[in-house]
């Protein structure tokens, strides 16, 4: 009996030791908190802009070409020179269109002689002049036309080229046409003229004026000046080569920095000409402003065109055409709650852990515009205390104190 007391006796002794330090291990067991730092949110005003692609040139290259054909005489600039509005830049023989505008103001010169005959009548001696004058017209057509005849057969046995053919031809039209002015001159002379007969006259000394007009600026437009200050992007003619009208000879990039964007339908109703922007080019930031936008979509892209001038041109070396470049155009500033983009998680979808009661909670939020290192969001609200540090390293519920 007393065996069975003492094994009874050590069983309840051993329960109450195990119960003992079960209960002591339970009361000094502590739970782990996690050190974080926090920022209160509230309400504030960033700038917020649209950010897009852009590339360098744009509408700042011109291409610069002449009226007429002819030949070029002389280059007087080179590739990637800087030019001065004014300079000139190149020649083209003017032997032709000297020629063209003397023939036009000799019809001028008839026509207006012509005018004032019917206004005032005629004289013997004025008939006498109006008679030398065709016959000297006469004298220059036939010549004309001879020497077009020869070189007509020379062309046709391939010994000249079409161009030296059709130059002669010019002459013989101008001679042609200076000996029907003349011709025209000497009958209103002979035959008196009525007033119906004055009108015909001044519509034709009208007619010729806009044409003596027109073949001088023809002679004019031969020299080819800068218009812009710049430089020489290339010279696509050679001297002694013929120059054909309308066809480009030299590229000029103002210098003017420009940088065009391909806006989206929603975002072209949201700026305007003067609109501010920042263009990173590289390592470089410099500020810019919308200087026009085309308002009809390209037909390939969809986006509308804006072109942005940089107010603050960066060094022309580092300045390439065609470059692809950032670009941030200000939409003014948006009011809400703006968070660092580091603070923000994601499991497919965006999150961030706000502090209440000690602990850590998951919030989802939508993500808004951004501002460097700053984004504004939806689905958090005014006091709430962001874990901005140590968030990595906590989940959902667990305890936290924050700095």
């Amino acid at each position: 009996m007393n065996k069975k007391i003492i094994a009874v006796c050590l069983v309840c002794f051993n329960l109450f030791m195990l119960s003992g330090c079960s209960s002591d291990n339970n009361s000094t067991a502590e739970i782990k908190t996690y050190p974080v730092k926090t920022v209160e949110l509230k309400d504030e005003s960033y700038p917020i802009s649209l950010e897009y692609e852009g590339l360098t040139g744009g509408s700042e290259v011109r291409k610069l070409s002449f009226k007429s054909s002819a030949r070029v005489s002389k280059i007087y600039v080179s590739k990637g020179q800087q030019v001065k509005k004014g300079d000139k830049l190149v020649d083209l023989d003017k032997t032709d269109l000297d020629f063209a505008a003397n023939g036009s103001k000799a019809q001028m010169d008839a026509a207006s002689a012509q005018y004032e005959k019917a206004v005032n009548g005629a004289q013997a001696e004025d008939i006498n002049k109006a008679q030398i004058a065709v016959k000297n017209a006469e004298d220059n057509y036939n010549y004309c036309k001879d020497l077009y005849n020869k070189n007509l057969s020379l062309y046709q046995m391939h010994a000249i080229t079409k161009q030296q053919l059709d130059d002669i031809k010019i002459k013989l039209n101008g001679s042609e046409s200076e000996l029907n002015a003349a011709r025209e001159t000497l009958k209103q002379l002979q035959n008196g003229t009525r007033s119906e007969d004055e009108n015909v006259a001044l519509a034709q000394l009208n007619a010729a004026k806009a044409d003596y007009a027109s073949k001088v600026n023809l002679v004019q437009d031969a020299s080819l000046i800068a218009d812009v200050d710049g430089y020489v992007v290339d010279i696509l003619g050679k001297e002694g080569e013929m120059q054909s009208a309308g066809y480009p000879v030299v590229l000029i990039r103002s210098e003017n920095q420009v940088v065009t964007v391909g806006l989206s339908d929603e975002d072209v109703k949201k700026i305007q000409i003067g609109t501010k922007t920042q263009v990173k080019i590289d390592n470089n930031t410099t500020d810019g402003e919308v200087m026009n936008i085309v308002q009809m979509a390209d037909s390939k892209s969809g986006t509308y065109s804006a072109e942005i001038k940089l107010i603050n041109p960066i060094d022309n070396n580092k300045f390439y055409i065609g470059q692809s470049v950032k670009v941030y155009i200000s939409e003014g500033e948006k009011k809400g709650l703006w968070i660092p983009i580091t603070s923000i998680l994601n499991d497919g979808q965006d999150y961030v852990f706000v502090v209440e009661n000690g602990h850590a909670v998951k919030k989802n939020v939508t993500l808004g515009q951004t501002n460097e290192n700053l984004v504004n969001v939806e689905g958090l609200k005014n006091g709430d205390k962001l874990i901005n540090e140590g968030m990595k390293n906590i989940k959902a519920g667990y305890q936290v104190s924050a700095e």
